[in-house]
């Protein structure tokens, strides 16, 4: 049951954080390091879809965040917040792969969060095993 608590606390701080850096206050001066070639420039249309958009992933992984810290109460009840943060964390990863390859994301930034998501997808099995274990 413990590495579950610690996982759902964990991720509900990653996640939340996560939402901090994308809304348009902090994403703002992100956008031409994920995007090369791209002028931040408030005014446009453009800069204004890329700047709701990312906020809207943001406020989804902030909810998800908010329900993985209520969870880490009780890991059992909540155990279909693992599945969540799972699928998640794939569907991220394919959207980052295709911004990497079609989409003009900066490589580095694309390839470091190509990383975050496995480790996410290989933790929450972990202990999403460990928490059905300790219930047994």
């Amino acid at each position: 049951m413990k590495q579950g608590r610690i996982f759902l606390w964990v991720l509900g701080l990653f996640y939340l954080a996560n939402l901090l850096g994308t809304l348009p206050f902090a994403s703002a001066s992100l956008f031409s390091q994920m995007y090369p070639g791209f002028v931040p420039d408030a005014a446009t249309r453009a800069f204004r879809l890329l700047s709701d958009a990312w906020a809207v992933v943001g406020l989804q992984l902030g909810a998800i965040g908010i329900v993985a810290l209520l969870g880490a109460r009780d890991p059992l009840r909540y155990l279909a917040v693992f599945d969540i943060v799972i699928a998640t964390e794939v569907v991220d990863a394919l959207w980052d792969f295709y911004s990497i390859t079609w989409s003009n994301l900066a490589t580095a930034f694309g390839l470091t969060t190509l990383v975050i998501h496995p480790v996410w997808i290989a933790w929450a099995l972990y202990a999403k095993r460990a928490v059905v274990t300790a219930a047994r």
